[in-house]
């Protein structure tokens, strides 16, 4: 199942009104569409009319046959008290915001696809390791501590407000133009670290079990 500890009431969409309405394309800056993700078409679209409030932490994402293609709409905001992790592997099931989301702590790994209308406010740490074919798209800026990214890759629009702490290489493309890198295993807690290389795994679940990432 994608989503567990998701609540509220999601309603299925035909295919053809919800691809107007909800449009990937222009929720992406034209970097991804509907058949980019699922080839053919999305078996499902299933919308959530209005704002959604959850008590965290929630684990979103899914590996392959768990679950249909399918896009999750929130019609509104999104706030979860609590962490957010969010990992795909091979499958590219979405999540769009069409408002505000408005999080504790935020986790986006592998080919987890994350599309948001409005802001996106992260209380405490923003971690990214994603694939070329993962997706993290804010339309409005994004508000956040820490922004750790083990990779550089993947489609990141983001817009950090000034000050934001980034944690990564020095030639990450993904670095703010006016944040500098700081080496990621000198911020790290020890138990983070395999081997000299990020376990974003490890971090995944530190973060929704609300266990201390950074030193």
């Amino acid at each position: 199942m994608f989503f567990d500890g998701m609540p509220g009431s999601w309603e299925p969409m035909p295919l053809a009104q919800a691809a107007r309405r909800y449009d990937l394309g222009e929720a992406s800056y034209d970097s991804v569409h509907l058949e980019d993700l699922f080839g053919e078409e999305p078996e499902h679209f299933h919308v959530h009319s209005g704002n959604l409030v959850v008590d965290g932490p929630l684990a979103l994402g899914n590996l392959p046959g768990e679950d249909d293609d399918t896009v999750y709409v929130v019609d509104g905001d999104l706030t979860v008290h609590g962490p957010v992790g969010f990992r795909n592997l091979d499958v590219y099931t979405s999540l769009y915001v069409t408002g505000t989301v408005t999080v504790h702590d935020l986790v986006c790994l592998w080919d987890s696809c994350l599309f948001v209308g409005g802001s996106l406010h992260v209380g405490g740490l923003l971690a990214t390791s994603l694939t070329d074919a993962g997706h993290l798209v804010v339309k409005d800026r994004l508000t956040c501590p820490v922004w750790l990214d083990d990779r550089g890759r993947g489609a990141i629009y983001v817009d950090p407000e000034p000050g934001t702490r980034f944690l990564g290489d020095a030639d990450n493309p993904l670095r703010p133009a006016d944040s500098p890198a700081e080496e990621v295993a000198a911020a790290l807690r020890p138990e983070f670290l395999e081997k000299g290389r990020v376990d974003v795994d490890e971090i995944h679940g530190a973060v929704l079990s609300g266990r201390p990432v950074l030193r």
